[in-house]
C-alpha cells in the first residue's frame, strides 16, 4: 500500500485520481495533506479548510465485481469506519447523516466524498476521500461546522491521527473488498447509527418544499425510505432531497 504525505494540494481526489491513472496504479494508494486548498463535498459544495488545522485523506480502492448500482455499500463501509475510529478518540454522541456526513450531536466534523470509475457494469477502482475537522475552531458561515478541538478542548496532533487512520484501516479490515459485499451487515450497522431513523426530521425536496417525514431505512443503492406526515411511503435518492437539522 502506497502512502503519499502532500505539503499542499488542491484536492486529495482529484491528485490521487491523476496519480493512478498516471502511474498505472491497481493496488490501494492513500493520499493525505493538512491543507487542501480547493476540497470538494456532495452536491457540488466547496469543503473550506484552513491550513494545518484539519485533514483531507483519500483512499483509491479497486473491488472485485463490485456493481456499480452497489456502490453505496462503499459510503456505509466508510462512515462506520470514520464513527469507529473517532469513537475510538472518546468523541460523544457520533452519528451518520444520511448519506454520508459524520455529526456529533447535530455538529458535523467530516464529510465524505467518493467518486468512481466504472468498467461495464462493475466498478473499476474508487476513490473514497474524506474530511475530518481537527483543531480548527472558527467556521465562516458554517453554522453546523464543528472540530474535534472544539468538542474536547484537546489540540491534536494531525500526523498522530493520520498514523491512527491507517492503523484502523489495516487492523480492522476495512481494505478487504469482500467486506463490501456483506450488505446485511453494512446496512444493520449503518441504520444503527444513522440520524434521525425513526424519528420525526423536516426535509427539502428538490423544488424547495419543505415537509416533515420519518427516516424509515436506507438500502444498498443508497436509496432512503421515508414515512411521510400522511402516512405515505416515499422513496428518494440524495440528489432529490436533504435533511434540515
Amino acid at each position: 500500500m502506497k502512502i503519499i504525505k502532500l505539503d499542499a494540494i488542491n484536492s486529495t481526489n482529484e491528485y490521487l485520481k491523476q496519480y493512478v491513472k498516471e502511474n498505472s496504479i491497481t493496488n490501494t494508494c492513500i493520499s493525505y495533506t493538512f491543507n487542501q486548498t480547493k476540497g470538494k463535498g456532495q452536491r457540488g459544495k466547496a469543503w473550506l479548510s484552513e491550513p494545518d488545522k484539519n485533514i483531507a485523506f483519500s483512499i483509491c480502492l479497486f473491488p472485485e465485481n463490485l456493481k456499480v448500482k452497489d456502490q453505496f455499500s462503499i459510503n456505509m463501509l466508510f462512515s462506520l469506519f470514520i464513527i469507529n475510529t473517532l469513537k475510538s478518540l472518546k468523541i460523544p454522541d457520533l452519528s451518520i447523516k444520511w448519506p454520508n456526513d459524520i455529526l456529533s450531536g447535530d455538529k458535523k466534523i467530516c464529510g465524505i466524498l467518493n467518486e468512481i470509475r466504472v468498467k461495464g457494469d462493475k466498478i473499476d477502482n474508487v476513490i473514497i476521500g474524506f474530511g475530518i475537522n481537527v483543531n480548527q475552531e472558527k467556521f465562516k458561515n458554517l453554522p453546523n461546522a464543528y472540530s474535534l478541538k472544539l468538542i474536547t478542548k484537546i489540540n491534536y496532533d494531525l500526523e498522530g491521527l493520520v498514523n491512527l487512520i491507517i492503523q484502523s484501516l489495516k487492523r480492522y479490515d476495512y481494505l478487504n473488498p469482500k467486506t463490501l459485499f456483506d450488505f446485511k451487515k453494512l446496512t444493520f450497522n449503518y441504520h444503527k447509527n444513522l440520524y434521525g431513523i425513526n424519528k420525526n426530521n423536516f426535509f427539502l425536496d428538490s423544488h424547495n418544499i419543505k415537509f416533515n417525514g420519518k427516516i424509515i431505512s436506507v438500502n444498498k443503492m443508497g436509496i432512503i425510505k421515508i414515512k411521510t406526515a400522511d402516512n405515505s411511503l416515499k422513496n428518494y435518492n440524495f440528489q432529490e432531497i436533504q435533511m434540515i437539522y
